[in-house]
């Protein structure tokens, strides 16, 4: 079926209510579940979302367009990661070396294995900022996208997929390497998972969770920094 054309502001309130309503319920159903990391209430969301766009015939570019509230949100939402850092300050004092050099190195191979993987591809310049900047969580990679250039959706679209598979992955990644502090695992889960594995681990354990949160903020920071600085060496701007 196909959904005639309504008025912009209808069809932006359709499109942010219905993202809402299907975050909602997703969480909803992933707590229902013991919150395991496969029922990611933000792959859950979009798996749904995208599943009704296919069977309403609603084309992407007009879901996009419709949508843009949520977009903007990007924005304050990127500002308002400040609080972190300020909630973790105590920690961040006392362990200020070890927290920082476990974040720029977790970042750095994110970085690098995106590059690498993008040259034995032979991707281009455009694609290849798209795979780095999905290193860091999804408000710092339609930033960094936005001053660069690039691909802003596509970037968004490997952060959350990005995220998804690390929150998957990286926990049993741990297990199997023995890695059982739980600072260790906080900063390495919230590297490489971002929000997605952030918001799994904060549902079950609060403090832990605030510092997966620490690290994923600090990683933003840092990638924001160095790659419009890699992308003038590489690509020449």
């Amino acid at each position: 079926m196909m959904v005639p054309a309504l008025e912009p502001l209808v069809e932006s309130g359709l499109a942010c209510g219905g993202v809402l309503l299907a975050f909602a319920a997703a969480r909803w159903l992933s707590a229902r579940a013991g919150n395991p990391p496969w029922a990611s209430p933000v792959l859950i969301a979009a798996v749904a979302t995208g599943t009704a766009l296919t069977w309403l015939g609603v084309p992407v570019a007009r879901f996009t367009a419709a949508a843009w509230p949520l977009r903007w949100l990007l924005g304050p939402a990127l500002v308002a990661l400040a609080l972190i850092i300020d909630t973790n300050r105590a920690v961040l004092k006392s362990q200020a070396m070890p927290i920082l050099v476990a974040v720029g190195s977790g970042t750095a191979v994110g970085i690098g294995s995106a590059l690498g993987l993008a040259r034995v591809l032979g991707l281009d310049r455009t694609l290849a900022k798209a795979l780095a900047t999905k290193t860091v969580t999804t408000p710092f990679a339609v930033a960094i996208m936005q001053t660069v250039g690039g691909p802003t959706a596509l970037a968004a679209a490997l952060a959350v997929m990005t995220g998804v598979i690390g929150a998957l992955l990286v926990p049993w990644l741990f297990d199997r390497l023995g890695i059982a502090g739980p600072a260790a695992r906080a900063l390495g889960l919230g590297v490489s998972s971002h929000i997605v594995g952030t918001d799994w681990l904060t549902r079950r354990d609060a403090n832990a969770g605030g510092l997966s949160a620490l690290a994923m903020v600090l990683a933003g920071i840092g990638a924001a920094l160095v790659l419009p600085l890699l992308w003038g060496r590489l690509f020449g701007g």
